[in-house]
């Protein structure tokens, strides 16, 4: 069987609802499906028990201390909405020769596999593509229809602007009625003096928040070597220099910018995680998963 987890397998397989089906098909094989359940249950407390209740929540073991009867009562959990925030800014179309796809197509690939097994377990799942504002927004719904939506939304996504984090986070929250989990993939080629804000605003709702960040191999080791003409991710123009000169500069000035988002994503309590294009996607996926399984029983 093809392995489907790797960047350079899945990015051959053409439609974003056809990657999000060998994907679900493979992660099943390989994860317990228990731990994909929509909806479970914690134990909430003991009552007595009482004639008319059902024999099958009966808790033996404390019959047999004390020679009474009690049940074990359950606290349903509820479903936790998840909304996507999915950059569509120019720099996120960028592709290296090292990579199998770019940052949007592999950013969309683990959104829409994620939205199909959220599908799957009848929770729901919402869409917004954003630049410097919000170009397309879908409510959190759970359907087969709902989930072709965002699919069609995601394929048909054009290069944008440049980007804003806090933009779009505005644009979202009058639609976070009930606590829920807001996804923001992104490559955070972005100013961070407002993304505080954002991020102050999802906390006043009582939204949880997980950010991915992005990022081509080379953006991470800057592996040029020779006189060279860089462009501006976001349209910046163009620089012509000797990289070895530049590296050094680059790569401080990236665990600063780095470093300013992981600072703000602590100050609220929110998670920045890694998504770079030549990570297997079953490692994005798992990680995610067990990111939302934690914050449910919270």
């Amino acid at each position: 069987m093809p392995d489907f987890f790797d960047p350079h397998v899945i990015a051959r397989v053409r439609g974003l609802d056809v990657r999000s089906l060998r994907l679900v098909e493979s992660l099943m094989a390989g994860i317990h499906r228990s731990r994909l359940r929509g909806i479970s249950t914690d134990f909430s407390q003991h009552r007595p028990y009482v004639p008319g209740d059902d024999t099958r929540h009966l808790d033996w073991k404390v019959f047999a201390r004390t020679d009474r009867f009690y049940l074990k009562e359950y606290e349903a959990e509820t479903n936790m909405p998840v909304r996507f925030l999915l950059d569509t800014s120019h720099s996120m179309f960028f592709q290296s020769p090292e990579a199998a796809m770019s940052k949007y197509e592999y950013a969309a690939t683990i959104v829409a596999t994620l939205a199909y097994l959220l599908m799957q377990q009848k929770d729901t799942f919402g869409l917004a593509l954003f630049d410097e504002k919000v170009r397309a927004l879908l409510p959190a719904k759970g359907s087969a229809a709902h989930f072709r939506g965002l699919v069609r939304a995601m394929s048909e996504a054009t290069a944008g602007g440049k980007t804003s984090i806090a933009g779009a986070l505005a644009a979202l929250a009058p639609q976070l009625k009930h606590r829920g989990l807001v996804v923001v993939v992104s490559d955070f080629v972005a100013d961070t003096d407002r993304f505080g804000e954002g991020l102050g605003q999802m906390s006043f709702l009582g939204q949880d928040v997980v950010l991915f960040h992005v990022e081509d191999p080379v953006e991470r080791e800057f592996p040029f070597a020779g006189q060279t003409v860089f462009l501006g991710l976001e349209q910046e123009g163009k620089l012509v220099c000797e990289p070895r000169d530049l590296r050094r500069a680059y790569l401080a000035e990236r665990r600063r910018h780095l470093g300013a988002i992981q600072e703000v994503c602590l100050r609220f309590g929110y998670e920045l995680e890694d998504m770079p294009t030549d990570a297997r996607l079953d490692v994005i996926l798992s990680g995610f998963l067990s990111l939302r399984q934690a914050r449910r029983r919270r």
